[in-house]
């Protein structure tokens, strides 16, 4: 009987300064581009942002973690006029899933990395889009075809933003 194969998993090391910095832009992004562009609302920044350092890192409690920070920064800073806390939830599910399947999959290609990019942008909007109709008094109605064009617009721009990203990180 065969033994089984073990890949070896390729965790990245990317500086401090520039997670945070990443961070940063994209809640930047995420805050005023919606005010020049109405299409922005579709994307992403922070959920991005999330699922590239997860994949990086490779380790559930800073996924979990990452996550969390994130979407509260998110909460507070962009979204002012919702419940403190919702989009820390879902973007906590979001990158612990996505470590979760870097564990299982190999994600250093681009192709798969989109795939998983577009079920954690999924995920995140149907969870999303529960916590609004259980906790909110009068929840927005739900869209799919928002959430089918968030989808693929977020997957278009991690396209870019993950190939950005990429030249800052080195193998650890």
């Amino acid at each position: 009987m065969a033994a089984p194969v073990r890949r070896e998993i390729e965790v990245y090391h990317v500086h401090a300064a520039v997670l945070w910095a990443s961070i940063f832009v994209a809640l930047l992004l995420q805050m005023f581009l919606p005010i020049k562009i109405p299409l922005a609302r579709l994307f992403d920044f922070p959920l991005l942002v999330t699922i590239y350092f997860v994949l990086a890192k490779r380790s559930r409690n800073f996924g979990t973690a990452l996550g969390t920070m994130v979407g509260l920064l998110q909460d507070a800073f962009c979204d002012t006029y919702r419940h403190l806390g919702m989009y820390g939830m879902a973007k906590a599910l979001a990158g612990y899933i996505a470590v979760a399947a870097s564990f299982k999959f190999d994600f250093d290609r681009m192709i798969p990395r989109l795939f998983l990019t577009a079920a954690c942008v999924l995920i995140h909007g149907l969870f999303y889009a529960g916590l609004e109709q259980v906790l909110l008094e009068s929840p927005p109605p739900f869209h799919p075809l928002d959430l089918a064009s968030a989808i693929l617009v977020n997957v278009a721009l991690a396209l870019v933003i993950f190939r950005i990203l990429d030249r800052f990180g080195t193998v650890a």
